[in-house]
């Protein structure tokens, strides 16, 4: 059984009942936009998934704060052994913001002439699809 202590329970909530994809809202405006697409592999990937707006510039520690504690929820809860997430070379705040998420760049590749990067994560949750799942709201 895997125990996973939220302390947002409406993101927590979004995650359980989005199929692994949620909307970031702040005073009523939709700012951000995210998930988790599976691969169905041997060891069951995901690519990660971000689209912000401007506005998450003017609310950086909230939004790493929501960026953090989602993907956990994610790395807890669902059975994935790694994930990935694919950012063009020239977009500096993203490649921040990924590697504090405790993303390591694996690969860089050329795609239409544009230079892009592989980071990957290894969550080592392969085989958690059988085991119960709870999640405590707070």
């Amino acid at each position: 059984m895997v125990e996973v202590e939220i302390k947002d329970p409406v993101l927590a909530q979004a995650i359980e009942d989005s199929s692994l994809a949620v909307t970031g809202v702040r005073n009523g405006k939709a700012i951000g936009y995210g998930g988790v697409h599976p691969i169905e592999d041997d060891d069951f990937n995901g690519e990660v998934w971000l689209r912000l707006s401007p506005d998450c510039l003017k609310h950086k520690l909230d939004t790493l704060r929501w960026l953090r504690d989602g993907l956990k929820i994610v790395e807890e809860t669902f059975p994935f052994g790694q994930l990935n997430a694919t950012i063009k070379c020239c977009f500096g705040q993203s490649i921040k913001m990924i590697e504090y998420l405790g993303f390591k760049k694996t690969q860089e590749v050329i795609k239409d002439g544009a230079k892009w990067f592989i980071y990957s994560k290894r969550i080592g949750n392969a085989g958690l699809s059988g085991k119960k799942r709870i999640l405590t709201l707070r």
